[in-house]
């Protein structure tokens, strides 16, 4: 079996407006929320085998909680500029190649991609994946490069205001 997290950013500040979009750091409720969210992850999922994450700023942020509450070796996590914005295909194409030693992955990145990348592999509609929302699911393949549209079953979804 494979196991695949898909993580969106935490929510980012728009306080410097002269920082490009890619700079953006997270505002009070994107650490808030960063914190509280990992460490909920972290009671189900207490380590990981690899994670891959968009390399802009508030992206790497929010992976620096989740790093701090999940157990994943430092040479398997990944800053990656072209998971930046990365769209449902870039997604698909990345999970399918996949080192197969790795049974559980974790993706951070953007929206729509993380939200269009779950209705892809889950056959569900969700109309949005917010800020820092995590969604877990589970193949039944053992090869990365076997995952199809509609392939996964979701696990779970964890959004910060059901928390609240």
């Amino acid at each position: 079996m494979k196991k695949l997290i898909l993580i969106r950013h935490a929510k980012s500040s728009w306080k410097d407006i002269t920082l490009s979009d890619y700079d953006r750091p997270l505002n009070e409720r994107g650490i808030r929320d960063s914190k509280f969210m990992s460490k909920e992850l972290s009671k189900i999922i207490n380590s990981i085998d690899a994670l891959y994450s968009s390399s802009s700023k508030r992206t790497e942020l929010t992976t620096r909680y989740f790093l701090e509450k999940i157990n994943i070796k430092k040479e398997n996590f990944f800053f990656l500029k072209d998971l930046y914005h990365a769209d449902l295909n870039h997604l698909f194409n990345s999970i399918l190649s996949i080192d197969n030693s790795y049974s559980s992955v974790a993706f951070v990145g953007h929206n729509p991609g993380i939200t269009n990348f779950t209705n892809f592999l889950t056959g569900l509609s969700f109309y949005n994946v917010p800020t820092c929302g995590i969604i877990v699911i589970e193949f039944l393949i053992d090869d990365w490069s076997l995952i199809q549209k509609k392939s996964g079953k979701l696990l779970t979804k964890m959004f910060p205001k059901e928390y609240k």
